[in-house]
């Protein structure tokens, strides 16, 4: 089974955590979840089932209609025309270690696929460790891709003891950097101070240079220079934005090139972060805080300036986070055109943005992962195997 929830943990208390909250308190309040009279709804039709634990849906936007969804257990399936084919594009269960929340976690294509049919996949590898391989297809139609292409780019060490919060989402962003998310490591209350740590890649959103990069610098990858650790400040190079828990799908906006995180909370509070085009460096709280709480005031550092979420909500409504998309498909544009669509895998609960925090919308219980299509349209897929095409009204 996937799980993305919440583990154990307790809050630090006394002087310091008070001193801590007062500090927090002068945050910006994120928006809570709520009902409107006049929201979109928001509803999902069944297109196909039978996939083993998907953990994506997405396109390769190469005008082919086909839609790939990547199953858990190390498989990438395509849905064509109405029809899941039989035979896997990608099949890589001889690599994956599926344990707890282990197994394949997303892939990416190629910016160029048509002209360049390069992509790259995230999964647990079977030392435990997330890894990050590319692998190269024939032609940008091919039905599948052989396991014989891969090349290893990065790996990320993953405490062995734990089995949980991988992370694990490739994106690639507007100028063809890949981003990678990647999990605080395991177990609950992030024991190794991974998320406030600019030394480790655990509990962060990574920016490598995947595309042109044996040219460029003769390696699987390379760290851009627009990195803020790159160079000589202290800190691993490959760091885009750290103090992440566990973003359980985060998305770029295609029309701005912002981030869009959905980060999974311990054991109180869920969130989403939104980060500008550009902008790097920020430390989005965790461990010192979850959401805009404090969750262990002996990891709030002096001086750290902490980047609150746009969103966040507690779980009276939901459990576990799934982070979503701006939508910028043509079909309902009128109803929901530039609006963050996200869900809870806990409660089923999908919301959407507006000026006024978040919306509930509609339902689609255990959804892991929602993605686009060709035309932007979104499309989701839950732990039961279904694939679902979005409609709102």
């Amino acid at each position: 089974m996937i799980r993305h929830t919440g583990g154990s943990g307790r809050r630090a208390v006394g002087r310091a955590g008070r001193l801590a909250l007062a500090l927090l308190l002068a945050l910006p309040l994120a928006g809570l979840p709520h009902t409107a009279a006049n929201a979109a709804s928001i509803s999902w039709v069944r297109r196909a089932g039978g996939f083993e634990q998907p953990t994506q849906v997405t396109s390769a936007h190469d005008g082919t209609g086909r839609m790939f969804v990547v199953e858990k257990t190390g498989r990438v399936r395509i849905y064509r025309n109405g029809h899941v084919l039989a035979r896997p594009f990608l099949d890589l269960r001889s690599l994956v270690k599926t344990d707890g929340e282990g197994g394949l976690l997303s892939i990416a294509f190629h910016p160029r696929w048509r002209s360049h049919p390069y992509l790259w996949a995230a999964y647990v590898d079977k030392a435990g460790d997330l890894r990050v391989s590319r692998f190269k297809a024939r032609t940008y139609r091919a039905a599948t891709v052989g396991i014989s292409t891969a090349r290893r780019v990065i790996d990320v060490p993953h405490p062995h003891q734990f089995s949980n919060h991988f992370a694990g989402q490739l994106v690639f962003g507007r100028g063809g950097m890949l981003f990678l998310s990647t999990g605080d490591g395991g177990g609950g209350g992030d024991p190794f101070d991974h998320g406030q740590s600019t030394a480790t890649l655990q509990g962060k959103i990574l920016r490598l240079q995947v595309v042109g990069a044996r040219r460029a610098c003769g390696r699987a990858y390379c760290i851009p220079r627009g990195n803020p650790f790159a160079g000589h400040r202290p800190g691993r190079g490959e760091i885009w934005l750290y103090g992440l828990r566990n973003a359980w799908r985060f998305s770029v906006d295609p029309a701005t090139g912002d981030l869009w995180i959905g980060d999974v909370g311990q054991g109180a509070v869920e969130e989403v972060d939104h980060v500008r085009r550009g902008v790097a460096g920020l430390n989005l709280g965790w461990s010192c805080r979850e959401g805009n709480t404090v969750f262990n005031a002996a990891r709030c550092r002096p001086g750290a300036r902490l980047t609150p979420p746009v969103f966040s909500y507690d779980h009276s409504y939901g459990q576990a986070i799934t982070g979503g998309f701006v939508y910028r498909g043509a079909r309902f544009r009128s109803l929901l055109g530039g609006r963050y669509i996200g869900g809870d895998f806990g409660s089923g609960k999908v919301f959407h943005s507006s000026p006024n925090g978040l919306v509930t919308a509609g339902r689609l219980p255990g959804v892991t992962s929602f993605g686009e299509d060709g035309s932007r349209e979104l499309w989701a897929v839950t732990i039961d195997g279904g694939l679902f095409a979005m409609a709102a009204s």
